[in-house]
């Protein structure tokens, strides 16, 4: 008995050993964990849904995938592997990046166990492709696989032929073991030109009059309302609640505020008119059926002004006592 619980515990061992994720260009995990200092807001996003993940940054796996990849893992899901765990990892976003060149690179791989492989596979997106997307297999376009061999720790991959791109794209990685059936996966975000700043560039477009900094962002008729419909990515910024919020990074039905863990940042509040909540009606646009309106949005229809409860469209003041809409006596 005592050798059987022995060798069972040898074979859980030699299982959870078998973990990995590319070192350069950095993964999303391996960057998250070992370089970030705190500064990649996706990488503190990544860590509020779940700090184990940033721990276990080797681990994005299948079990049982023996090379059946595709069929395992859902479009939109590639760089987490179809795994909840690891789910933050799919969102689009200001990864942290590395620059890189086009033509013959050689990659390198971090195990944290050497196990037997069967191959890797490295794959780039497409030309064309949009960074604010979730990543498809149809994004992506095999550039390398290797020959199986016996690795060490640190794996160096020789001759991957980068093609041509231009701006931001993603190496996906697909490490197939060869003395199991799992398999190990990973997203690396790169860059081709280089030049394109991080975060932060509006300064640079000082020229540029849409971008201006403070009337911009105080200006409540410069930005749309939100719209819990409406995809939004970094920098994007909306009015809600009396206030402009920017997005930190991709997002969809998330209210601003809701969370201060979000993706919502707050920048300023929207300056009220002191008359601006009594008899003014001529400052209240008219009510439009096709307009999206947030709770405190007045509105101007059949010669009364109306304010609403909640996030509304379509719905007329006045239909219903019940409805989104309060008069303002």
């Amino acid at each position: 008995m005592a050798l059987f619980v022995m060798v069972l515990g040898i074979f859980a061992v030699q299982v959870a050993a078998a973990h990995g994720s590319m070192e350069d260009p950095a993964s999303q995990t391996y960057y998250c964990n070992f370089i970030d200092d705190g500064d990649n807001e996706m990488c503190q996003y990544a860590y509020g849904e779940n700090p184990q993940a940033i721990y276990d940054w080797h681990e994005i796996n299948i079990l049982d995938a023996d090379s059946n990849h595709q069929e395992l893992i859902d479009d939109g899901e590639l760089c987490s592997a179809s795994r909840d765990k690891y789910e933050a990892f799919n969102e689009p976003g200001d990864w942290p990046i590395t620059e890189i060149e086009p033509g013959e690179q050689t990659l390198t791989y971090e195990a944290s166990a050497p196990h037997e492989t069967e191959y890797f596979q490295i794959y780039i997106t497409k030309d064309g492709w949009n960074p604010d997307t979730r990543l498809a297999w149809d994004d992506l376009e095999l550039i390398h696989e290797t020959d199986p061999f016996s690795p060490d720790r640190t794996i160096t991959i020789d001759g991957v032929d980068v093609p041509e791109r231009s701006g931001e794209h993603v190496i996906y990685t697909v490490w197939q073991r060869s003395d199991s059936p799992e398999a190990f996966y990973s997203c690396s975000y790169v860059e081709f030109d280089g030049d394109e700043p991080d975060n932060g560039d509006e300064p640079d477009n000082g020229d540029e009059p849409d971008n201006g900094d403070e009337p911009d962002n105080g200006d409540e008729s410069v930005h749309d309302a939100w719209d819990s419909n409406e995809t939004y990515v970094s920098d994007d910024k909306v009015v809600h609640d009396g206030a402009v919020w920017e997005a930190n990074w991709w997002t969809q039905g998330d209210e601003p505020g809701s969370s201060e863990w979000g993706p919502w940042e707050h920048v300023v509040d929207v300056e009220d008119d002191d008359s601006g909540n009594d008899d003014d009606s001529p400052d209240a646009d008219e009510w439009g059926p096709d307009v999206v309106y947030n709770e405190g949005d007045q509105v101007s229809h059949d010669g009364e002004t109306w304010e609403a409860r909640w996030w509304t469209q379509g719905d007329e003041p006045g239909d219903s006592e019940w409805g989104p809409w309060e008069q303002v006596d």
